[in-house]
């Protein structure tokens, strides 16, 4: 079943149909991508996101202008009880995109690179706007694939110490909040599990946490970051005894969230 993402302004709730004119980006997608036809189930996300629910839909029509879609039922969205955010170390091209993509399936609300000490490679001042919207592309292909809710955002890049202060804002606004720094010598995983059971609990007591998730860039994390890291409060973690490139660290560490926290 396909998936889309339409404005809420073109959704008559009363008449039960989802209009889309060939002005929608949703009508390409549909038309010229997916060649829809009519009787075909499409899911329709809203945005802006503000209801907790999909819209399960059948295409009455297609034409060279328009789409119909009949609103069948309502659906609950797929999405975690938490909101989590990863800061990525920047990487390679390549390998930051594929991070998006995952990062998305996976369950993330944000993304946003992160720039470190030992980061080999850099996003151009100059070419960020196009690279930051590019990335925001992937974000969306892999929601509407992965059939999210929202699109998570994917953010401009920070330094470290800019992470730092930025994290701490969740807790002065009085929110549950944890910060994870996954750190290739970190003690052993049993604190890692620990620390994880515990925000469940607190999943599990009704409330909603947001989990900053840290990942290093491929030269990792500096001593000096580390420390400054540390007395920010900020948990220090293992992902087990083997070293992993930042790719399958960011996939590992969002992976074991999303099944602790389902």
């Amino acid at each position: 079943m396909h998936h889309i993402f339409v404005n809420e302004n073109i959704v008559d709730l009363e008449a039960k149909v989802i209009r889309l004119s060939k002005d929608d980006e949703a009508f390409n997608h549909l038309v010229k991508s997916l060649r829809i036809n009519e009787k075909e189930k499409v899911l329709c996300s809203l945005v802006p996101f503000k209801s907790s629910f999909d819209y399960l839909c059948e295409v009455k029509n297609v034409d060279s202008e328009y789409v119909m879609l009949t609103i069948l039922e309502e659906t609950a969205a797929r999405e975690l009880p938490v909101m989590i955010n990863l800061y990525q170390g920047i990487s390679k091209s390549d390998k930051l995109e594929f991070i998006i993509e995952k990062a998305v399936e996976l369950g993330v609300s944000s993304i946003t690179p992160l720039s470190t000490e030992y980061c080999i490679a850099k996003i151009d001042e100059k070419k960020s706007e196009k690279k930051i919207d590019r990335f925001n592309k992937i974000a969306k292909s892999a929601a509407e694939q992965s059939k999210r809710h929202i699109i998570p955002e994917v953010k401009e890049p920070v330094k470290f110490d800019e992470l730092i202060k930025e994290t701490g804002k969740n807790t002065s606004k009085g929110e549950e909040s944890y910060t994870l720094l996954f750190y290739e010598n970190a003690s052993r995983i049993n604190e890692t599990k620990r620390v994880i059971q515990n925000i469940r609990q607190k999943v599990d007591a009704s409330n909603e946490p947001i989990i900053n998730v840290i990942i290093g860039p491929e030269g990792g994390f500096s001593e000096k970051e580390i420390e400054i890291a540390k007395s920010s409060g900020i948990y220090i973690l293992s992902l087990g005894e083997r070293i992993l490139r930042t790719e399958t660290a960011a996939v590992t560490a969002l992976s074991i969230l999303m099944y602790e926290m389902s």
